[in-house]
């Protein structure tokens, strides 16, 4: 489950620095199977009071 979740991430920083270098079309991550990390990410950012 770790590993399976570190490797995700990984994925997700390369897609990201695929985009940024203009190297594939422009994809939200969401679209891209990772919706699941952004889920997670979203939840973790504490909430302003």
């Amino acid at each position: 489950q770790k590993e399976t979740r570190l490797c995700s991430l990984k994925c997700v920083l390369l897609f990201s620095s695929f985009l940024l270098r203009q190297l594939m079309a422009n994809e939200p991550l969401e679209k891209l199977g990772f919706k699941d990390l952004i889920n997670e990410k979203s939840e973790e950012k504490p909430k302003k009071s």
